[in-house]
């Protein structure tokens, strides 16, 4: 069984809240990011919101400069977070529930306890990797079922397609 710690990326960005919402963008685009964790330079870089980048469509389309708004007055700063050693699909049914696309990853023995962070993305990685062996197991099965005349589905494989089903909905 896969941990979330096994998709976390530990490439977070981490900037800190006085930053202004145009020079995050830039971040963003430069290192190839959807969000931005903010940090608290007062107290000791913790992790205090997330900025993502429909964020910043918000309030652009609001009509709001981007140069003229700090990451602190726009970012989200109820933090949904997860522990590295929980199952992935945790994630995804966190994400699918909350409706969230990013989920800070913690590790209670870290110094700040965030060592990274999972995305969607990250989730489509693991239901790729995931379905491939699965989409092999079901056409042997339907050879079986062609061979036999049995109709028998296995609910694991119905619980996969509505968890990709779910995570494609969130994504998409």
């Amino acid at each position: 069984m896969s941990s979330v710690e096994d998709y976390t990326n530990a490439r977070m960005v981490m900037r800190d809240s006085k930053a202004s919402v145009l020079e995050l963008a830039k971040v963003m685009v430069e290192w190839s990011v959807s969000s931005v964790a903010i940090t608290d330079e007062e107290n000791n870089k913790k992790v205090v919101g997330i900025l993502t980048e429909r964020d910043i469509v918000k309030s652009i389309a609001k009509g709001v400069p981007p140069d003229s708004i700090t990451a602190g007055s726009l970012m989200s700063s109820s933090i949904l977070s997860i522990r590295k050693d929980q199952p992935i699909e945790e994630a995804a049914l966190l994400m699918i529930r909350k409706k969230v696309r990013h989920l800070l990853v913690e590790d209670p023995s870290s110094h700040n306890g965030v060592i990274g962070i999972i995305t969607t993305t990250d989730l489509a990685r693991y239901l790729q990797k995931r379905m491939k062996p699965t989409a092999a197991l079901r056409e042997d099965e339907k050879e079986q079922q062609q061979s036999s005349s049995s109709s028998s589905s296995s609910s694991s494989s119905s619980s996969e397609q509505l968890l990709l089903s779910e995570a494609w909905e969130l994504y998409f």
